[in-house]
């Protein structure tokens, strides 16, 4: 209630502004989505990064920086309105289209395939014999969230 009651969170001014809020890197929104959604691994398979090619999806893992100064340096400012405004986005040097066009695909096919390879999604190997929507026979990880309610 903390946040809903916060009158930043209110605030109609802070909604106006197209530079209010911020981005994610592109790993975080990806375990984010897949969380929300409740992933649940399959078959006692363990950690995620034995089975997830992040790093060749969206070219960021965990503990897989390609440098000692992490994924992004903390002044970049991007180009467009933001960069004119002088506002730092480090996230956003993650973010160009085919990362963005890759995490999509990914995340779509995690909804209707599972974590597999089909349709280029987010899971490792090479077959993509069974891709029909809602068979995940070689799915690593499905995503288990029902949204069903009850009143």
């Amino acid at each position: 209630s903390a946040i809903l009651l916060d009158p930043g969170s209110q605030s109609a001014v802070l909604d106006a502004d197209p530079y209010h809020g911020s981005i994610r890197e592109p790993l975080t929104k990806a375990l984010h989505v897949l969380r929300s959604m409740e992933i649940k691994l399959e078959n006692g398979k363990k950690v995620l990064e034995n089975h997830f090619p992040f790093t060749e999806r969206i070219f960021q893992m965990a503990h897989s920086f390609p440098s000692v100064f992490s994924f992004f340096l903390p002044e970049n400012i991007p180009s467009g309105r933001p960069g004119e405004a002088e506002l730092t986005s480090p996230e956003a040097m993650l973010t160009d289209m085919p990362k963005i066009i890759n995490m999509l695909n990914g995340l779509f096919s995690a909804i209707k395939y599972g974590v597999s390879r089909c349709n280029n999604g987010f899971g490792r190997g090479d077959n993509e014999s069974n891709c029909q929507e809602g068979n995940f026979t070689d799915a690593v990880a499905r995503l288990s969230f029902d949204s069903q309610f009850s009143d």
